[in-house]
């Protein structure tokens, strides 16, 4: 079984935000694979299905982004799973919206929800799906910008960057990894 888990913070006012956008991905993937959210914890909302012969667990946290951890321990407890099998989408702001990558293991990168999950688990061996949000403006905070929404005229570039993100979870997903990493961690021009 693989784990896929979308972090973003709780409630209204941080729906549409760029930390939320492995929510945004998470959703569209489940939706994708007729998976609902319908068992839900005190720290996380889950579903899970089938993609041809293997099966897979979706998830969101309902603990605030820095406190992750505890929803992603949780659940691989309740499930058995290892962290070798899971994925976890973030946001990230050292790459272009409209990029994505696929990283193995390693450190939080100064993203908290990562920290979070890296110190909780005790360990950094688990998959990353890493959505771009671009840097924010000169002069901005970088924990600001990323708990404002998505600018209007960005709206088709994150479409499509969630589309990708939901084709390459499905590689993962059946075709593992590697191969994931080899089709969606392609070098491409930036986006404009």
């Amino acid at each position: 079984m693989k784990v896929v888990v979308g972090l973003g913070n709780p409630g209204p006012r941080y729906q549409n935000t760029r930390h939320n956008v492995g929510f945004l991905v998470v959703e569209a993937f489940a939706r994708a694979c007729r998976i609902g959210f319908r068992e839900k914890s005190e720290v996380y909302q889950m579903g899970s299905g089938h993609i041809d012969d293997q099966d897979v667990l979706v998830a969101k946290p309902r603990t605030f982004m820095n406190q992750s951890g505890s929803a992603v321990k949780r659940l691989l407890e309740k499930t058995g799973v290892d962290p070798s099998h899971l994925i976890v989408i973030h946001d990230e702001i050292d790459l272009a919206l409209g990029r994505i990558q696929i990283k193995a293991k390693g450190g939080h990168g100064g993203h908290r929800g990562i920290l979070s999950i890296i110190s909780t688990l005790q360990s950094g061996q688990f998959y990353r799906l890493r959505i771009g949000v671009g840097r924010p403006p000169e002069g901005q905070d970088p924990a600001e910008y990323v708990l404002h929404p998505f600018r209007s005229e960005d709206q088709s570039l994150l479409d499509a960057v969630v589309q990708r993100s939901v084709e390459a979870i499905r590689c993962f997903v059946l075709e593992g990894p590697q191969k994931a990493m080899n089709r969606y961690n392609v070098r491409e021009k930036e986006p404009r």
